[in-house]
């Protein structure tokens, strides 16, 4: 029996598609249950465990991560303080559930295409919760006291910013306190 070219495109495109269909059914059913594989939260892998395991995990990286203070140095000082002390709590329960959505929001196709870029190049979330903002002003404050002596000013809007983005890096490198430019 001879096809012809039209049916055997046809014929191929059905058994890709059914291939795929069956590998989505797969994944589904292997991640059923659990943040799909690929998915860190800043580089920390969560990715296979199950909400529960997940918010255990997190809380234990998240309690080390805020009883470790963060650094930020410059021209003969530097300010030390942990993100608990700017009010920073971890909040796994809720980062663990943000996780969990990954690959299972959206429609149909964002959803697949979130588990495929999960599975291909990985995806990174970060993690829920933030600053008091009145315990960062104070920081700042204290880091700008200590600077008074030595002839330099803080930027204090960039060294705010540094401190959202380093609370949740891990491990903690110290960081170059950001200061105005002279004119």
């Amino acid at each position: 029996m001879r096809l012809s070219p039209s049916t055997k495109g046809v014929f191929v495109l059905v058994l890709v598609v059914a291939a795929l269909a069956y590998l989505v059914i797969i994944e589904v059913a292997v991640s059923a249950g659990q943040v799909h594989h690929g998915v860190d939260v800043r580089g920390f892998d969560i990715g296979g465990l199950n909400q529960a395991e997940a918010v255990e995990a997190l809380r234990r990286r998240g309690d080390e991560m805020k009883e470790t203070p963060m650094i930020f140095t410059t021209e003969g000082f530097d300010c030390r303080f942990t993100p608990e002390e700017v009010g920073w709590g971890p909040q796994p329960a809720d980062t663990a559930a943000a996780a969990m959505e990954i690959g299972r929001a959206g429609s149909l196709f964002e959803a697949a295409a979130d588990r495929w870029r999960a599975w291909t190049q990985g995806l990174s979330i970060d993690w829920q919760g933030s600053t008091n903002p009145a315990r960062v002003t104070r920081e700042l404050d204290r880091c700008e006291e200590a600077s008074e002596g030595l002839g330099v000013e803080i930027e204090r809007p960039r060294l705010r910013y540094l401190i959202k983005q380093t609370i949740v890096t891990w491990p903690r490198q110290p960081v170059e306190i950001p200061l105005q430019s002279s004119p």
